[in-house]
C-alpha cells in the first residue's frame, strides 16, 4: 500500500490541476471498495482550488467547499492516459486535458463531503509527522504504557500518520532500535532517534518519488517509478549483509501483526 512519501508524490504531480474545471466524468463502475457517492457527477463544472494530502489520503478541494477524498488502497493511481480495463474513473477537464484512475485489485476510496477535514476517514487521525504537531516528546507521551512492539506503534495512524512497513522497518534500522521493543520501554532518547530518522527518511524518500517495489505498481501521475529503494538498507533485503559498515550481521525478516518486518539482530536493540 503507498505509504506517506508515495501519497505526497502523488499530490504533486496532481499540482497542475490546481485552478482547472472539470467538464464531465465518467465512471466505468458503481465501486471501488466501497460504492461511489450517489451525488459523484455534481463536480461537474466545478474549479480545482487546491490538492492538500492528509495521511495516505488525497484531497482535492473544489469550488463551493466541497472536498474530492481519495485513497489509492493496494494498487490505485492517477495518470492522465487511459491504460486499459482497469480505467475506473476518467476525468475530463475543459482544457482538454484528462485524469484517469486506475486500479486493478479495486481497494482504493473516493467519497465527497464539505469542509476541510470533518470525514469519518479523518476524524480519528494522529499528527504528521513531517509537521511541528509531532515530535519526540508527543511521539514518547503515546508510546507510554503500550504493550505493543514499536514497531506496530509506528504503523497505528493513532499516534502518528502515514508510516507504513517500509518505512518503519528503515527509520527503526536507522535509530538502532529493535522493532520487537515494547513501546512501552522507549526512552525519551529513543523517541529522538525515532523522531529524527523519521524526518530524514520520509523527506528523503519524497525527494526520490517514493518506492516502486518489485511489481512496479506504484508510479507517478507521469508515469515515472519512485527510486527510494535504491536507499533501502533493510526493507526487502532478507538474508543479505547489513548495510552498516562495522556490522558481519545479516538482514532478518519476522511477521509482526501479519506483516513483514526487516531488521538487523546485531545493529538494533
Amino acid at each position: 500500500m503507498p505509504e506517506l512519501p508515495e501519497v505526497e508524490t502523488v499530490r504533486r504531480g496532481l499540482l497542475p490541476l490546481v485552478g482547472k474545471r472539470i467538464l464531465s466524468l465518467e465512471l466505468n463502475r458503481s465501486n471501488l471498495r466501497f460504492p461511489f457517492p450517489e451525488d459523484m457527477d455534481s463536480i461537474s463544472g466545478l474549479k480545482i482550488e487546491g490538492i492538500d494530502r492528509r495521511a495516505k489520503y488525497i484531497l482535492i478541494r473544489l469550488e463551493g467547499d466541497l472536498t474530492w477524498l481519495c485513497h489509492l488502497g493496494m494498487t490505485g493511481r492517477f495518470g492522465n492516459e487511459p491504460e486499459g480495463k482497469h480505467d475506473h474513473v476518467l476525468v475530463d477537464f475543459v482544457d482538454g486535458t484528462r485524469l484517469v484512475y486506475t486500479d486493478p485489485r479495486r481497494f482504493g476510496i473516493m467519497d465527497l463531503f464539505e469542509g476541510k477535514f470533518n470525514h469519518k476517514l479523518l476524524n480519528h487521525l494522529g499528527p504528521e509527522p513531517l509537521s511541528s504537531d509531532w515530535d519526540s516528546d508527543k511521539l514518547h507521551s503515546c508510546l507510554r504504557g503500550r504493550n505493543i512492539s514499536i514497531k506496530s506503534a509506528l504503523l497505528d495512524q493513532r499516534i502518528v500518520v502515514g508510516i507504513g512497513n517500509i518505512y518503519a522497518s528503515e527509520i527503526l534500522f536507522r535509530a538502532g532500535i529493535s522493532p520487537k521493543r515494547k513501546a512501552k520501554n522507549i526512552s525519551k532518547p529513543m523517541c529522538k532517534r525515532i523522531h529524527q530518522q523519521a524526518l530524514i527518511v520520509l523527506n528523503t524518500a519524497i525527494e526520490a518519488g517514493g518506492s516502486t517495489l518489485r511489481d512496479g505498481q506504484f508510479k507517478n501521475v507521469d508515469g515515472n517509478l519512485g527510486y527510494f529503494p535504491h536507499e533501502f538498507a533493510v526493507y526487502d533485503r532478507e538474508n543479505e549483509n547489513c548495510s552498516s559498515i562495522d556490522c558481519k550481521g545479516l538482514v532478518k525478516r519476522i511477521v509482526q501483526s501479519g506483516r513483514s518486518t526487516f531488521y538487523c539482530p546485531k545493529c538494533q536493540k
